[in-house]
């Protein structure tokens, strides 16, 4: 099973990278006051399902990994966070007016890759720290 650990710590990159360029494309569609597009949407999504892959890659590995009491702030804080990128999406899908839909979105990112950091921090991990040879 050590693709599956390799798997789960991997898919941080992709889900930081999507992350931030989320909050590039929302920032600029806020800052420039243009209407919540495909694009926005498309984003926040992307950014949201890769949180999901990385929930069930995590899911499984409490099978066939060895459990510390670490795990347990890890687990809370990246549940935290998939509710967060789902929440703030929602809410910014449910908005009728651009600068709030895109200012809900970038506010969901941005807690989202916060608690990301917190969640990789709460096991002893860097964010940008590699997993050769764990």
């Amino acid at each position: 099973m050590i693709f599956l650990y390799h798997a789960h710590s991997g898919l941080r990159y992709l889900i930081l990278l999507g992350g931030i360029l989320a909050a590039l494309y929302l920032a600029f569609g806020l800052a420039t006051r243009r209407a919540f597009d495909g694009p926005a949407r498309g984003l926040t999504a992307a950014f949201a399902g890769m949180l999901d892959l990385q929930l069930v890659f995590g899911v499984l590995l409490l099978f066939f990994r060895p459990f510390y009491p670490a795990l347990i702030g890890h687990i809370v804080t990246m549940l935290l966070a998939i509710a967060a990128a789902h929440g703030f999406s929602v809410a910014a899908r449910r908005a009728t007016e651009p600068r709030r839909q895109y200012g809900l979105a970038l506010a969901g990112v941005a807690v989202t890759l916060v608690l990301i950091a917190a969640g990789i921090s709460s096991i002893g991990r860097g964010v940008f720290e590699t997993t050769v040879g764990r």
